[in-house]
């Protein structure tokens, strides 16, 4: 009887030891995982940078219980989409791109969280990304972050240097134009009458029933988006803004005179498709040959010159943008692309938010291997990563030029809560210039009057 008592309470305090470990487990990952059964919806753009952060969200939601849904739209799409959900106050979206084409409308409406405070908490060390990557996240002159840097790039010229250092080629330009070809460098970019007589030397038919085979240029310009990404650069790179500091419209510049009819002559040199050219659009013409240049994002570059992508790989040659002829700039102008991803207002839960966001972007090895497979790229450390120029021997003549473009070239669109409606605008103007609706003095004019009135309120 003593050895079967002894027998009950060695397996009594078994039991009891097990349902003490068991509770206090329980107890542990409740604690570790404070977030377990929230969703979060992130509504992001339809691009391949969106597809690559699938791969993490099993490990995410392993670690901290929290569920991460991925939506993805176009651009114009989900700013529509957002709007919607924002105005209804439905909390669906927990966060958003946040592009700074609509920065100012959703934070002067409120729509939006300011991140410093989420930062401070989980130490965010802001040195370790790229200052512009910073800069886009922020509105006006505050020092309120309010997308977390998720991407940060900028367009960059793309051109085939196999074409351009052709000595056929080179000897018929210099017969043409009277001039040595010119290769673009980083600190000594083409004019922007040299990129105009380029673009046209490179656009040829080579077939007998008149079909261009080769253009000399080619960009997307569809939709309010890339309408006004097409000719905004442009109207800078000549010397004229859209508005002054004391917020009158200043489309009533001759230098933005210029650069509209500039840009419509350019516009004989690319494929009659741009204006419906979706963003990427122009991927396959470069990879496929049929382009001499073309403007792109840093992950085009380096694509580009990928053999697995690109039939035209190891003869795409990179340069800063064209400058203007005559204003005394040694640069011109791109548009600073990318965005952040922000915690909206509604979110019925922010903090788990940021806990993803800085789970999938801050630590140094998980962000080099988003960008590795198709991510962005806004630490400093990717750029100097082995691993990266392992992979692309290429970055080695990519990453100086897009550093200088970050640095000297590229400039932030306005983000005044009108910006959108400023962008219709313009795109509106360039594409009733593109298709010979309306000439480039009258489509400035109509645009001046309109700008003028969106800025009304705010002088």
């Amino acid at each position: 009887m003593i050895k079967k008592s002894r027998f009950l309470t060695v397996f009594l305090l078994v039991v009891f030891g097990l349902m003490f470990m068991v509770l206090m487990t329980g107890r542990i990952v409740a604690q570790e995982r404070p977030f377990a059964g929230v969703e979060i919806n992130v509504g992001l753009l339809a691009r391949g940078i969106s597809n690559a952060l699938k791969p993490y969200l099993a490990e995410f939601e392993a670690e901290t219980g929290i569920k991460v849904n991925l939506e993805q739209h176009a651009y114009d799409s989900l700013r529509d989409k957002m709007m919607l959900e924002f105005a209804a106050g439905s909390g669906y979206f927990d966060i958003i791109y946040l592009s700074p084409g609509f920065m100012g409308e959703l934070i002067e409406y409120n729509y939006l969280l300011s991140l410093n405070d989420f930062m401070d908490k989980y130490n965010l060390n802001r040195d370790d990304f790229l200052p512009a990557a910073i800069e886009i996240n922020r509105y006006g002159d505050g020092l309120e972050i309010w997308g977390y840097p998720y991407l940060a790039d900028t367009s960059i010229l793309l051109y085939r240097k196999d074409l351009f250092e052709d000595s056929g080629e080179r000897a018929a330009f210099k017969k043409r134009y009277g001039y040595e070809l010119p290769v673009p460098q980083i600190t000594d970019p083409l004019t922007t009458d040299e990129f105009l007589d380029l673009a046209e030397f490179f656009t040829r038919d080579t077939n007998d029933d008149g079909v261009t085979d080769l253009y000399g240029f080619g960009y997307p310009q569809i939709g309010v988006a890339y309408g006004n990404l097409h000719i905004m650069p442009w109207i800078w790179t000549f010397g004229a803004e859209y508005y002054d500091s004391d917020y009158n419209a200043t489309l009533n510049d001759p230098r933005a005179l210029e650069a509209m009819s500039w840009a419509k002559k350019l516009q004989k040199f690319q494929p009659p498709g741009v204006l419906a050219w979706e963003y990427g659009d122009h991927l396959p013409r470069l990879y496929e040959g049929d382009l001499a240049m073309t403007a792109g994002w840093f992950h085009i570059g380096l694509d580009a010159n990928d053999p697995s992508k690109s039939k035209v790989a190891g003869k795409i040659g990179y340069a800063a943008m064209p400058r203007g002829p005559t204003y005394g700039s040694k640069t011109g102008k791109a548009v600073l692309g990318g965005g952040g991803l922000a915690i909206t207002s509604h979110s019925p839960n922010p903090e788990a938010a940021f806990v993803w966001l800085n789970w999938m972007f801050s630590d140094a090895e998980r962000a080099l291997d988003w960008y590795l497979n198709g991510g962005g790229a806004t630490r400093k450390a990717i750029y100097e990563s082995p691993k990266v120029h392992k992979k692309y021997p290429w970055a080695k003549e990519f990453f100086p030029v897009a550093n200088y473009s970050l640095e000297y070239v590229a400039k932030q669109r306005p983000t005044l809560p009108v910006a959108f409606s400023i962008f219709e605008v313009m795109s509106g103007a360039w594409h009733n210039v593109a298709l010979d609706r309306e000439t480039p003095e009258r489509a400035l004019e109509d645009a001046n009057e309109k700008i003028d009135e969106l800025l009304a309120q705010y002088r």
